[in-house]
């Protein structure tokens, strides 16, 4: 059964342009991830600080499999930069 991972980010002030173009380049290499269906970005409309990822995967294993990735890591570790707390994930 599909999976929906929900990650809630709040950025540094100003930084959100920077951490959109990031989790660009983090979507961009999820066209190879086996069981990755589909995710979208959404930004807060009363707290623009706070920007939302939603992701659709085939199953949990594959979600924990793409967590892991060493080129997801790199990408999440310049993310982590401009954010003012750890992410909070939900699957």
């Amino acid at each position: 059964m599909p999976v929906k991972v929900l990650i809630e980010r709040h950025v540094k002030e100003g930084k959100e342009a920077d951490l959109v173009e990031l989790l660009k380049k983090l979507r961009a290499e999820l066209s190879t991830q086996p069981g990755y269906v589909s995710g979208e970005l959404l930004q807060n409309l009363d707290d623009r600080s706070t920007i939302f990822a939603v992701s659709t995967w085939l199953s949990v294993p594959q979600w924990k499999c793409w967590q892991n990735n060493p080129k997801r890591l790199e990408i999440i570790s310049q993310i982590e930069l401009l954010l003012t707390e750890p992410p909070k994930v939900t699957i």
